[in-house]
């Protein structure tokens, strides 16, 4: 059963009063709702090093762009500031250790936005802004770059974006008092009309990268802004002709279990990784809605969310951490086209 668990749900909405973050309890299995802020848009969450600043894509007063956050003792938000991307939507953020930059990834406008922060958390300015170029042989989502993936490699030395455009892993090198260097980037080739769209850091040298287009995982060694591929495993049955692409990518606590999701084919794929590089496709399980657009472990380690986009729902699943089992639980949500699922 469970135990108490804090974690918080983004709904995306241009215009209801619901749209927002959501702060939830589960305690011996009972789900109850312990906070709520509105932000219209809301879709990626990320938290500081310190896990004390929550940060949100979104939107405020007809502007897209990032909300900030501070995350109260209780796990409640109060909200410090918003800061317009003067541009499209963004999909995905991370905050970067030392705690004075933030960054976040534009998908429609296919750039790399660099935000400045400041000492209490707030977002400070818009620093820097850099596009990407070129495209893939998938001609309905590649005729331009599209970067879905912003996030420090492990050695804290670049700021690695995975571009489901352009097919690349493009890294910049970074610092954490100056930001990005956009002047030397480190490009990592990826199977053509794969489209790259997120990177799970396990270990120093190994990373993992779901791609949407193809279907797939990547098991790729990581050295100093480069990576290269492994293995690949896909995430479709043999004979799957449905349409369906990937979205979503977990790890477990200790390592030992990826989750990758299928929106089309809506289902959750837990693979077996060996730490090298290795993988085994271990279940395939329904997601319990339509197009499951994230999942994630909870705090407890033994409990697992799906939130499905198009049925506006979250379904809950046990974890096995020995077998790396998810077993449905019987607890669902009805929530507003939830996008992420986070916790610090």
């Amino acid at each position: 059963m469970f135990m108490k668990a804090t974690f918080y749900l983004t709904a995306w909405s241009k215009d209801s009063p619901q749209g927002g973050i959501y702060t939830y309890d589960i305690i011996e299995g009972r789900l109850e709702e312990a906070g709520f802020l509105p932000l219209l848009t809301a879709g990626y969450l990320c938290f500081s090093s310190d896990g004390r600043r929550l940060y949100a894509t979104g939107s405020r007063n007809g502007e897209e762009g990032v909300a900030a956050c501070a995350v109260n003792s209780d796990g409640t938000l109060t909200y410090l500031n918003f800061m317009p991307s003067q541009d499209k939507s963004f999909c995905h953020n991370c905050a970067a250790p030392g705690g004075k930059f933030l960054y976040a990834a534009n998908y429609s406008s296919g750039n790399v936005a660099e935000f400045t922060l400041a000492s209490d958390g707030r977002i400070a300015g818009r620093n820097k802004v850099i596009a990407h170029t070129g495209s893939g042989p998938v001609a309905a989502r590649q005729e331009s770059a599209h970067p879905h993936f912003v996030g420090i490699t492990p050695d804290n030395a670049f700021l690695s974006v995975a571009d489901l455009g352009i097919d690349k892993i493009v890294c910049y090198p970074f610092d954490p008092e100056t930001g990005i260097d956009d002047r030397h980037p480190v490009e990592s080739p990826m199977p053509s009309g794969c489209g790259p769209r997120h990177i799970h850091f396990a270990k120093d040298d190994i990373a993992y990268l779901l791609t949407e287009l193809g279907n797939t995982v990547l098991s790729m060694k990581y050295s100093k802004g480069h990576f290269s591929v492994l293995e690949e495993i896909s995430l479709l049955p043999e004979k799957c002709v449905c349409d369906s692409k990937a979205s979503a990518l977990r790890m477990s606590a200790d390592g030992r279990f990826l989750v990758a999701t299928n929106r089309g084919f809506d289902s959750l794929v837990v693979i077996e990784v060996d730490g090298k590089g290795g993988m085994k496709k271990i279940q395939t399980t329904l997601s319990g809605g339509r197009s499951p657009r994230d999942v994630n472990f909870l705090p407890d380690g033994r409990s697992f969310a799906a939130a499905n986009e198009f049925s506006d729902d979250i379904y809950f699943f046990d974890f096995d951490p020995e077998t790396g089992q998810l077993i449905p639980n019987g607890l669902k949500l009805a929530h507003l086209r939830p996008l992420c699922i986070a916790w610090r």
